[in-house]
């Protein structure tokens, strides 16, 4: 007999269960509105002599609409490559058989997809494994088709540089580049009064005064003279020492304020 703690725990699992399984639905739902993973497909092929970097996964467009995706690129000889297209069953009545198809890089990165071309509405609607012919192209083409991706981006650059300038009130811009011809003016007047002769005689006059400091240093430590003897001779030190320091320093200041006090009284 089922507990009636229990039935509420089964039945809360179930509600739990019951959403969850809603959830995945929906997710389903989704990814085969927005990929069509379980749709029905054809199969058909092509064959190449270079892959152009194409990987398993990239799109199959007919008029900028994507319509399948490449299934697998496997190789059929040394010279040749089979490239299998899964095209959608909804769009496969427009796939002609005589249509054909060509690489094409999309966004800067260069990712690579194939575009199917051409294709006229009396040739029959490609059937299971059809081969369609490619059309690879040269590198010329995959230059002007890079180069276009290119001029996007730095038409982007462009504009978002102009609102930039823009955004700058044109007094502002205006006193900005009266100041930097201003800087420019002073920086050239201070280079033209330094002419070779100034040059020459401020290097003239720094050499000869570290020449004479170097000569004064070089007497003060060979000697003899008081600086030397100050720096270099220890008993001048000590009497210098013993002079103002001690009780010799406590008889000095003594006798030199009775001889003030007496020169007061008289």
């Amino acid at each position: 007999m089922i507990k009636p703690n229990d039935r509420k725990n089964y039945l809360i699992s179930g509600i739990f269960i019951s959403i969850l399984l809603c959830v995945i639905g929906i997710t389903v739902f989704m990814l085969n509105k927005e990929n069509p993973l379980f749709s029905s497909r054809i199969y058909i092929k092509t064959e190449v002599a270079n892959a152009q970097n194409l990987k398993e996964g990239a799109a199959l467009q007919l008029r900028g609409i994507k319509i399948g995706s490449v299934h697998s690129i496997q190789f059929k000889d040394v010279r040749t490559l089979i490239v299998t297209l899964g095209v959608s069953s909804s769009y496969k009545e427009w796939v002609k058989k005589d249509a054909t198809m060509t690489f094409k890089t999309q966004g800067v990165l260069g990712d690579k997809f194939l575009e199917i071309n051409g294709g006229t509405d009396a040739s029959p609607s490609v059937m299971e494994g059809d081969y369609l012919v490619t059309n690879e192209g040269n590198q010329f083409e995959h230059i002007i088709t890079k180069s276009e991706d290119l001029m996007v981006a730095a038409g982007s650059i462009l504009t978002k540089f102009d609102k930039i300038l823009s955004s700058v009130e044109n007094n502002r811009l205006e006193k900005i580049l009266l100041n930097l011809e201003s800087l420019t003016a002073n920086t050239n007047k201070v280079m033209s009064s330094l002419n070779d002769k100034n040059i020459t005689q401020s290097v003239a006059n720094f050499k000869q005064s570290s020449e004479s400091m170097g000569k004064i240093t070089k007497q003060i430590e060979e000697g003899p003279g008081t600086l030397h003897a100050l720096i270099y001779d220890q008993g001048l030190h000590e009497d210098l020492r013993s002079l103002v320091g001690g009780a010799n320093r406590n008889k000095v200041l003594k006798y030199f304020l009775r001889e003030s006090i007496k020169k007061g009284e008289q």
